[in-house]
């Protein structure tokens, strides 16, 4: 299931730069109880407004730099004055997230830590590039179980069309050499007309 940012603000290119990590942009106003999807939201805030407390982080955006310190009394995550550079601010939706997921997944003798985007085999610090990372968590959120690669163009690189490249193989390949290389067992697996699968050893 991909990840939804609820904002209630437009913010030119924030939809590319929260794609780029592995989210979606979904502007309108967030419902008072998001769904299991929603990742975090961004808020139009003013003086005055209150920031509910709901499972997922609310970040405010602010009409002017004063308003910030009130904006985190009020209850946000985080705050940012608008305008604000687009990537900066995915970049701190991203570190918001991450800190309200469970700290570490646990797969055979992998380890995965969300929080620090750390991942070890047999203790063993294995260095991911971000689109690597976001490929590995997603075949660790549904490990044992295939994920085609339509599925993995969909959630991971946040393509509703086939562009008939062969990027997911590629990703796949390189992470495969990561996890798997020097190791006496492989832990990703694929099978034709299925797809790709994380299996613990």
């Amino acid at each position: 299931m991909e990840q939804k940012i609820l904002s209630e603000i437009d913010i030119p290119l924030l939809d590319h730069a929260i794609g780029q990590r592995g989210y979606a942009l979904v502007l309108g106003k967030p419902p008072a109880a998001p769904g299991r999807d929603v990742a975090a939201v961004l808020r139009a805030w003013g003086p005055g407004i209150r920031i509910r407390s709901t499972r997922v982080p609310e970040i405010a955006v602010a009409g002017c730099p004063a308003w910030l310190a009130a904006a985190l009394d009020a209850g946000a995550a985080d705050a940012v004055s608008h305008p604000v550079d687009p990537f900066e601010l995915a970049a701190r939706v991203d570190v918001r997230v991450r800190s309200h997921m469970p700290g570490e997944t646990r797969i055979g003798e992998l380890t995965i830590n969300r929080i620090r985007r750390d991942v070890a085999r047999a203790g063993r610090h294995i260095p991911l590039v971000a689109r690597e990372f976001a490929l590995l968590l997603y075949l660790a959120e549904r490990r044992g179980e295939f994920v085609s690669r339509r599925e993995l163009l969909e959630q991971v690189w946040g393509l509703r069309f086939d562009p008939g490249t062969n990027v997911v193989a590629v990703h796949i390949s390189k992470l495969r050499a990561k996890i798997d290389r020097d190791f006496g067992s492989p832990m990703i697996r694929s099978t034709k007309g299925l797809g790709y699968r994380l299996d613990a050893v």
